[in-house]
């Protein structure tokens, strides 16, 4: 079934189905999920739960560079699902504060991840939790729920850059609705630690360390690509983006977007695959990014092209990549750390607004 189709089943069964259906459905599937996970524990080791979201590169470089602890990783968003019928689009956007639902729809959200907690607590036995944010709606009342039991959670920021509107605006938006309730945060560079500290974080809270994925350029040189293509050569890749990444919030009703630009990049790339047959061609996605399989189906048929989604494989395509092309992204940055060749697409007429 395809993602879009899915997505408008999902959005259609949390409308129409009553919650009393949807809370036990959920449940049952975060706890197979939990039970699903096959993470070898030695037992004279303590435990690490890390919760996974869009950071499997900083995950990896984490597991090859310890060997003093288990780390046992979960995907976040197959274990909180229940919180997309439990919170409004104002809370999930920063706009509100998680508690400004109604008491008794928090006080369920509680339960449901108390659930989760003891699950994965009894499975596990973990020490320490491990998360990209603690911001994010559904994951705060499990940060909260450990801190009771007496395991602390740090935050690994993998943000490499920030716009300067949301220097300003986020960071305030974040102090006033999604405040910092860890322990530590380890983050990439001075500005970083300067953003996080108009959220509101303490600066003994706050160590600059880089990003552990940037240790990858050098630990490991994988060649995963090369199973996408018939023939291996010489390497292209795009890193596209969302349609509004970045754009403020206040120009959401100015109908303001990349799309424009973003198409007629894709296109550009298409003709130089045809141009260009003894170079492989990638347009890889950002993780998060809905219309993957619309842009797969959109340009299938070239044998030395392929659009990329996933969180895994960004590194082995900048360091194997003889040209990079990428919009409002870290990997311009890793790239020319890299001293690899770089464009960087931005003549669309909304970029001087």
């Amino acid at each position: 079934m395809k993602t879009n189709t899915r997505r408008l089943i999902r959005k259609i069964g949390i409308t129409i189905l009553p919650q009393f259906i949807l809370f036990p459905l959920y449940r049952w599937m975060a706890i197979k999920y939990i039970d699903s996970i096959d993470a070898p524990i030695d037992p004279t080791k303590k435990t690490i739960l890390i919760i996974n979201h869009c950071f499997d590169q900083d995950i990896r470089a984490m597991q090859l560079a310890q060997h003093d602890y288990n780390l046992v990783v979960i995907d976040g968003s197959r274990i909180f699902k229940v919180a997309q019928i439990i919170f409004s689009a104002r809370v999930q956007r920063f706009f509100a504060h998680n508690f400004s639902e109604k008491p008794a729809k928090t006080a369920r959200y509680h339960r449901e991840c108390r659930v989760i907690f003891d699950r994965l607590e009894k499975k596990f036995n973990f020490k320490l939790i491990t998360a990209v944010t603690d911001s994010f709606y559904w994951i705060r009342e499990f940060i909260s729920i450990a801190r009771q039991a007496g395991i602390r959670t740090i935050v690994l920021d993998k943000e490499g850059i920030i716009t300067p509107n949301d220097f300003e605006y986020t960071s305030k938006r974040l102090h006033d609705f999604g405040p910092f309730i860890s322990d530590h945060i380890y983050v990439w560079s001075e500005r970083q630690r300067e953003f996080w500290s108009k959220v509101g974080v303490l600066d003994n809270q706050i160590t600059v360390i880089g990003q552990p994925r940037s240790d990858l350029f050098y630990l490991e040189h994988k060649t995963d690509v090369d199973a996408f293509f018939l023939k291996s050569q010489p390497l292209v890749t795009l890193f596209s983006y969302m349609d509004a990444v970045y754009i403020p919030f206040d120009m959401a009703d100015q109908d303001v977007s990349w799309k424009k630009m973003k198409q007629e990049t894709h296109n550009e790339i298409f003709s130089l695959a045809k141009e260009y047959p003894d170079y492989n061609f990638v347009i890889k996605t950002h993780p998060q990014q809905p219309d993957l399989l619309k842009l797969q189906k959109q340009y299938d048929g070239l044998e030395n092209l392929r659009v990329i989604g996933g969180a895994a494989v960004g590194n082995e395509l900048i360091q194997r990549s003889e040209l990079i092309i990428a919009f409002q992204t870290t990997a311009v940055i890793e790239a020319m750390f890299l001293d690899k060749r770089v464009i960087y697409t931005a003549w669309d007429d909304n970029h001087s607004k």
